[in-house]
């Protein structure tokens, strides 16, 4: 699974966006088979560069053992 950091607290599988909309207050990504979007404050174009595999959004391994002991500390991280 590769994850793309879209904002601060928002990590997402871009395999698994099914639509991403232009919201009043920033994007909505909303997931395959989900009609509840995943809000973020970040602006369409940072959203679609991290999809589409800009190096700025990817995560690496080691990003995400320290992600993975994040969620389990804090309870914090959002994705998907």
């Amino acid at each position: 699974m590769k994850l793309v950091k879209i904002d601060d607290y928002t990590y997402v599988n871009p395999e698994s966006i099914g639509a991403i909309e232009d919201g009043s207050f920033g994007t909505n990504i909303y997931l395959t088979g989900s009609d509840k979007p995943i809000e973020t404050s970040a602006e369409i174009k940072k959203v679609l560069d991290a999809i589409s595999g800009s190096e700025e959004h990817l995560i690496n391994n080691a990003d995400m053992n320290i992600l993975n002991a994040e969620s389990i500390n804090s309870g914090h991280l959002n994705y998907e």
